[in-house]
């Protein structure tokens, strides 16, 4: 009987396991806020973000509200054809990643179909969330074009955008704003 338990266990893994993992996708969303991290109040001239719903690009729905609940957000407003885009969306994911799991990051497609997107997060290989977002997401956000860039204090205030991209650098001081720990 064992043995039979043993071999059914095996198979169900064989079954579930191969690689479903999707560059992109609900893999890459961000655990828990590590432990000690607190967050500054944002200003008091910080606006309520619009919330919103999307899909990442394995097909996992995601809601802004639930992503800033307990962590700043920044999300990066891009299209896979967009070249000066890839290199803001890059040098975002290296800023969020120096904050240890602190920050989340979201990759905002607009233009892009899933499986476009699936294939623009793949060659990025950031280790995060990209959405496929509908044009009212974008429009709610005032995002004319990609490459805006939207960082959301936890609660969900919009803290600060950069309409043309920012630096790494630029988005990493205001992250360092919102992190007391």
């Amino acid at each position: 009987m064992r043995r039979c338990f043993v071999l059914f266990a095996v198979l169900l893994l064989a079954a579930c396991g191969g690689n479903d993992e999707v560059a992109g996708g609900a893999d890459d969303l961000p655990g828990p806020v590590p432990t000690g991290v607190e967050f500054a109040k944002p200003p008091a001239s910080a606006l309520p973000a619009p919330d919103f719903t999307a899909e990442l690009v394995d097909g996992t729905a995601i809601r802004g509200s639930e992503l800033w609940r307990e962590r700043p957000v920044l999300l990066v407003f891009t299209a896979s054809y967009c070249d000066r885009c890839r290199e803001i969306h890059k040098a975002a994911a290296a800023a969020v990643d120096e904050r240890d799991g602190a920050v989340a990051l979201v990759g905002m497609l607009g233009e892009d179909e899933a499986a476009t997107g699936a294939e623009y997060a793949t060659e990025l290989d950031l280790g995060h969330p990209v959405a496929v977002a509908d044009e009212r997401v974008w429009l709610n956000y005032a995002a004319r074009e990609p490459g805006l860039v939207v960082l959301v204090a936890p609660g969900g205030e919009v803290v600060r955008g950069w309409p043309a991209g920012a630096s790494g650098a630029a988005i990493g001081a205001a992250l360092d704003e919102l992190i007391e720990s």
